[in-house]
């Protein structure tokens, strides 16, 4: 039985029937039982059996049977509940079932019908956890009524461990329930008002304030300053966690800042061509030299001759890798006239190779006066060829 949920319809020989009037013999486990005879259970794990409106068709209709056991195997257990118990002969002792037991009580039914079952006073335990179960399958049970019926059960056993192999539960979840119990009882009472949804309490809140150490020990006063703590703790977090899916939200709807535009660097001019010794710039303490004449370019056939096939020493998009665009100058000069510097390289270049002479070209023109180079050297080809 321990550690294992019963289904109490099972031990039923007979189904269960609408109204009383069943004939039973003594070896059958269900039998009607007046209502009278079905004693309460002493061991109840419910201090309060609550509201019993929802079991009013009790009176017409019983839905589910109650189990019980005898008088001789309940006081084989706890003989010091004779005199409480007062049980007669022909009595049972309901184990699971009360609140149907009142019930009929209260609404006036005359009979119950019970199954009555010995091996569940097999053991302390064993009966105890019957009547846990029925509870537990409510959602309205007092949580603190649950932490003492556990605590009870686990004190039938050695040690906790032992309780926790033999009930299927687990040594955590047997120690959630006694941090309930080591509460304040004015706590207590605001844990269970909270489970009836009222003010008061969490469960959640409460087992933490339990793990507290030393908290058995102190005062009301004391647990309800470090209630009051945890509380505040739980407060700040919530906060910093929406302060944080604010400032998430707010990043998310505004657009990313475009970085300050840097200052255009103005590239310094490539180191001249290596040039002869006669053509080498002079020292600071000669006077400088008059500035090279640009050679005027060859004069054009008037029909271009025919290009030939490329060749392995010959440009071509066939037979080239791509080049490296050479440095621009950044600026173009304030003024329409060619610096000294200019003229040097330009007036160093061989007319006749075209990318040493686009690459003197970029490196003395700006992107812009480069592009409009191209474009009068494109019109006049236009111009002249038509």
């Amino acid at each position: 039985m321990a550690g294992r949920r019963v289904s109490f319809a099972s031990m039923a020989a007979d189904p269960v029937v609408d109204a009383p009037g069943v004939e039973s013999t003594n070896d059958t486990p269900a039998r009607w039982v007046p209502t009278a005879n079905c004693l309460p259970n002493p061991r109840n794990p419910r201090d309060e059996l609550g509201d019993l409106s929802d079991l009013a068709s009790i009176k017409d209709r019983q839905l589910q049977s109650c189990l019980a056991v005898t008088p001789a195997a309940y006081l084989r257990l706890w003989p010091e509940d004779r005199q409480a118990l007062g049980a007669g002969a022909q009595d049972v002792v309901i184990v699971n079932g009360n609140r149907r037991r009142a019930a009929a009580q209260l609404y006036g039914r005359e009979q119950l019908l019970v199954v009555v079952d010995d091996s569940v006073a097999e053991s302390k335990a064993t009966l105890l956890r019957a009547a846990l179960d029925e509870n537990m399958a409510r959602k309205d049970f007092d949580p603190i009524e649950e932490a003492n019926a556990v605590l009870l059960i686990v004190a039938q056993y050695p040690t906790a461990k032992e309780a926790a192999e033999a009930e299927g539960w687990s040594q955590s979840w047997i120690s959630h329930r006694k941090n309930l119990l080591k509460l304040h009882p004015e706590l207590q009472r605001q844990v269970r008002a909270k489970a009836r949804g009222e003010d008061g309490v969490s469960i959640n809140v409460a087992r933490r304030l339990g793990s507290v150490k030393g908290i058995e020990e102190m005062s009301l006063a004391e647990q309800t300053s470090e209630l009051e703590q945890l509380l505040q703790a739980d407060a700040d977090a919530v906060a910093a966690k929406r302060a944080a899916r604010v400032e998430a939200k707010a990043a998310a709807k505004t657009p990313a800042a475009a970085p300050a535009p840097q200052p255009a660097a103005v590239q310094q001019p490539a180191a001249p061509v290596a040039r002869p010794a006669a053509e080498a710039v002079p020292s600071p303490t000669e006077p400088p030299a008059p500035a090279a004449t640009v050679p005027e370019p060859a004069p054009r056939s008037p029909l271009p001759s025919p290009e030939p096939a490329p060749s392995a020493d010959r440009f071509s998009a066939e037979n080239s890798e791509p080049l490296p665009m050479p440095e621009q100058r950044a600026v173009a000069p304030s003024d329409e006239q060619p610096t000294a510097t200019s003229q040097v390289e330009l007036g160093s270049v061989d007319w006749h190779n075209v990318e040493e002479l686009a690459d003197a070209i970029c490196r003395t023109l700006s992107a812009d006066e480069a592009y409009r180079l191209a474009d009068a050297l494109a019109n006049r080809l236009l111009t002249t060829g038509s």
